[in-house]
This record gives C-alpha cells, structure tokens and sequence, in this order.
C-alpha cells in the first residue's frame, strides 16, 4: 500500500498524540493509585510535588540538573528529624532529538544534624577506572567495606569525614546500594535513576524513616 505524503504526516503525528495520551494516561493512573497508598497509611498526598523553588533552596546538586524540572504525586509525613516527603521528580538534559528526560522517586528528610555538602552512590568499574585516572573520592580507612562499595565526594573533605563517624559509616555499610545526597539541613535518598513502581512506596518510605531516625540523628 503505498501512502501519500500528506498521510504519512497524518499517521506520524497520529502517532504523536496516542503516545502522548498514553504517557497521560499512566501519569494519571499512577497518582491515583499512589493517592490510594497515602489514604492507606493515613499520610497527607499532593498530586503536586514540592515547589521547585523550594527544592533548588535546599541546595542538593540534583535540583540544580537540567531543565524542565518537575515534581509530582507527594507524601509527606514526620520523623523525628523534621518532614519526610517522597515524591517523583524528572529533568531533562541535552536538546533536540539527543535530549534525555532522567526519572526518580525521591525521599527528602530535613535534617538537624550538621550536614555537609556530599554525594553518596555505589561505587562502579567506571568509577573505579575513574581513580585509576587520578578521579579521587573520599575514603574511610577504618571501614574498608564502606570505601570499596561507596563512592562518596563533597567539597569540604573533613566536614564530610567529620559527618561520616563510626556509627554512620557502620550504618551504611549495613544498608549497601543507596544513593544519598547531603546540603545543609536535608538528606536526599533514592535509588536508581527510575521512578519505583507504586507497589514499592510503601517499602521505600519505611527505608527512609529508618535513614532519617538512624542515620541522621
């Protein structure tokens, strides 16, 4: 069958608008259901994340990334430390048909604590490559399992070693594969870059409650 070149630009952005109904559609279903997850367990939900202007306050290097930022479909609750929020956040980087729209399900803590700026994340070969090329992080001697499996950076290296004492690094090195970002005043938790399926929120906000009374009191 042969098609026209008037009907080829028809079905190409017929095309369009069924992906972008769909991707709708999905937005639509997962903050409903994640509404539902927050009526369950008694917490306060927004179908609008926290205000941008806000999270780029914080100072936490993620809300600097990229532009078209977005936050969506929050729980908020309290921890001994201040205010849980778990939310869903994306950016975008790049341009054109090169651009990348990055996705995660964030848990932020406000934090007590004297808090340095850091970035905390798993450590991988390309990391570890990296410091073959003279890449340095920061290391904690005393906790050898803490150093081969994180990698940890931040401006101010003995404000972060000062925060990193025995009893965090021991945590971390009980609660392997997180990723954890630091400013002063919050924590930032999270996992991959993904937005985790709605059926583990309820998982995920457990494990930040445990970061915020364990690890940052």
């Amino acid at each position: 069958m042969h098609f026209s070149q008037e009907q080829l630009i028809l079905l190409a952005v017929a095309a369009a608008a069924a992906a972008i109904g769909a991707a709708f559609y999905l937005d639509w279903k997962r903050g409903n259901a994640l509404a539902a997850l927050a009526a369950s367990l008694g917490l306060a939900f927004s179908k609008d994340g926290p205000d941008l202007n806000f999270l780029e306050s914080t100072g936490l290097e993620i809300f600097k990334l990229g532009r078209a930022r977005k936050a969506s479909n929050l729980i908020e609750t309290s921890v001994p430390s201040g205010q849980l929020r778990v939310f869903d956040y994306k950016y975008t980087t790049r341009g054109g048909k090169n651009s990348r729209t990055h996705r995660f399900t964030l848990a932020l803590v406000s934090c007590k604590c004297e808090m340095p700026h850091f970035d905390l994340k798993p450590e991988t070969f390309i990391y570890k490559f990296g410091e073959v090329l003279g890449f340095k992080d920061i290391d904690l001697p005393a906790f050898p399992l803490f150093s081969n499996k994180y990698r940890l950076t931040g401006p101010d290296e003995a404000a972060v070693h000062m925060f990193f004492n025995p009893d965090r690094a021991a945590w971390f090195e009980r609660h392997l594969g997180l990723r954890v970002q630091g400013a002063p005043g919050y924590g930032l938790l999270f996992k991959n870059e993904t937005r985790l399926p709605v059926e583990h929120w309820q998982t995920f906000i457990e494990e930040a409650k445990t970061f915020a009374a364990e690890a940052l009191k």
